[in-house]
């Protein structure tokens, strides 16, 4: 007689305790069980959630009907899996909608600032082009002076370079025009500014995802700037670091860029980007 085949054990998960809570246990188990249903890639089983949460299954039943009745959860009819519900979603957009990129980036930038010893910038898309919104200088005492409310040009600066590259060609595409006559006007044969130079460029700073201009418009300066982008995948701000020219690594590979860039893209994540 054939051998019955056994169902593979799930893993032996911790039991579930109550957390200790000076609210209702019951309201904070339920949130941490959705936590739960939210780690998974897809609908899945009431067997898998309750092994995961370190439940029996009766009685993350229970909570999952809960969630379920508000709409936090919800149940295919047909295959009996659960997954995230269109409160999840809702909630969701409605917090996103509450976060203001400029105030979340301008409070990191006293410690990118510390952190680097290098002054911070944000700069946005304005009226104008890219524009300068902030300046973290804190007590960094430095022959370089950044006014709040310059707009910045889109070839020689770092800023400039990052909205060129991920801002839509119909808004850049004015600015840019006028931008480059000048530029060709002074620069030619190989400085000249080409649409495949562009190109190139644009190229460049995607593989990186970060860009600098050093002494390309104030001989002093050495900038090195990095994109914020929000939950739609568009740029939000940029976030540029400026230093003496050769006071600080400014290599693509230097600790001020990597600094940079894990700010930058904390900032994103909490933004709403995805990867």
């Amino acid at each position: 007689m054939a051998r019955k085949a056994l169902a593979p054990k799930l893993p032996r998960q911790p039991r579930f305790k109550a957390p200790q809570t000076r609210g209702n246990s019951t309201i904070v188990i339920g949130a941490r069980l959705l936590g739960v249903v939210a780690g998974f890639d897809g609908p899945t089983t009431l067997t898998r959630i309750a092994a995961a949460a370190g439940m029996s299954p009766s009685r993350a039943y229970r909570y999952l009907r809960g969630l379920v009745d508000s709409g936090l959860v919800e149940q295919d009819g047909a295959s009996g899996r659960y997954d995230l519900g269109p409160e999840v979603l809702r909630l969701g957009l409605a917090a996103i909608s509450r976060i203001d990129p400029v105030r979340v980036a301008v409070a990191a930038l006293p410690d990118l600032t510390d952190r680097t010893g290098l002054i911070s910038t944000l700069a946005i898309w304005g009226t104008h082009g890219p524009t300068v919104i902030r300046c973290e200088h804190a007590t960094l005492t430095t022959p370089i002076r950044i006014r709040e409310g310059i707009v910045l040009p889109l070839l020689p600066t770092a800023a400039g370079n990052l909205f060129l590259t991920y801002e839509l060609e119909a808004v850049t595409a004015s600015l840019l025009d006028g931008e480059m006559r000048d530029w060709n006007a002074v620069h030619k044969g190989r400085d000249a500014m080409t649409p495949a130079r562009i190109a190139a460029m644009k190229e460049d700073i995607r593989k990186r995802g970060i860009t600098r201009a050093i002494g390309e418009r104030k001989p002093l300066h050495a900038n090195i700037a990095a994109p914020v982008f929000g939950r739609d995948g568009r740029l939000e701000l940029t976030i540029t670091l400026i230093g003496v020219r050769g006071s600080y690594d400014t290599s693509y590979t230097g600790e001020a860029a990597r600094i940079l860039k894990g700010v930058a893209r904390e900032l994103s994540r909490r933004l709403g980007a995805s990867a």
